[in-house]
């Protein structure tokens, strides 16, 4: 599927963020998610990997179904996971969609109590999503993406235990793994995941 066969109001929302169309590594990236493959793409910043992800989340969630999580976008930082919601926002609001952040710094009782009042969309960090998970703040049953994003720098900062905690609890969910580069903490993630992981890499 095409960039071009997006629903009309995707198209029209996503123009929005500026997002006209994808790169050619996005293309691939798009198309990668699309065939249902858990993914690790590795490409420099600015080849177009987040846009791609953006793309692929409204293309799967672009109206309000059950009220839950169907996609969770994680990423290194509360400053980028702010930018990135504030990002997102613009599209689901157009959609009808909700879009919930969940940081560390927030209240996480509010946070929780956010998403059990239905969202389809969570853009955070790792500790605080996975604390949320942990305890029952969120439900997985028919989580649609795993993305995170700049995933070389989210291990480095030693959170290897909870993504793995997250992966155990999948069910149908597909993780989708941007990297800008590699380093040894990916190369160990890869060589130990139990998971059918495509890798997608500019050299």
């Amino acid at each position: 599927m095409s960039f071009k066969k997006l629903l009309p109001e995707v198209k029209e929302a996503l123009a929005s963020i500026e997002i006209l169309s994808v790169s050619e590594f996005g293309k691939v990236l798009f198309s990668t998610i699309k065939s249902g493959s858990h993914v690790l793409a590795i490409a420099a910043e600015k080849s177009g990997k987040t846009e791609a992800a953006i793309v692929a989340c409204f293309n799967r969630v672009n109206k309000q179904l059950e009220g839950v999580p169907r996609v969770i976008f994680i990423c290194k930082s509360i400053e980028a996971a702010v930018n990135l919601h504030e990002r997102i926002t613009k599209v689901a609001e157009q959609l009808d969609v909700t879009v919930d952040l969940a940081h560390d710094k927030g209240n996480m009782v509010q946070q929780r109590n956010d998403i059990f009042n239905g969202t389809e969309i969570i853009v955070g960090t790792i500790k605080r999503i996975h604390d949320l998970y942990i305890q029952n703040g969120i439900n997985f049953k028919l989580l649609d993406y795993l993305i995170i994003d700049d995933f070389e720098d989210v291990l480095m900062q030693g959170r290897v235990t909870e993504v793995k905690r997250l992966i155990e609890s999948f069910g149908k969910t597909q993780l989708i793994c941007l990297a800008n580069g590699s380093n040894s903490r990916v190369e160990q993630f890869v060589n130990r995941a139990d998971l059918d992981l495509k890798i997608l890499e500019v050299n």
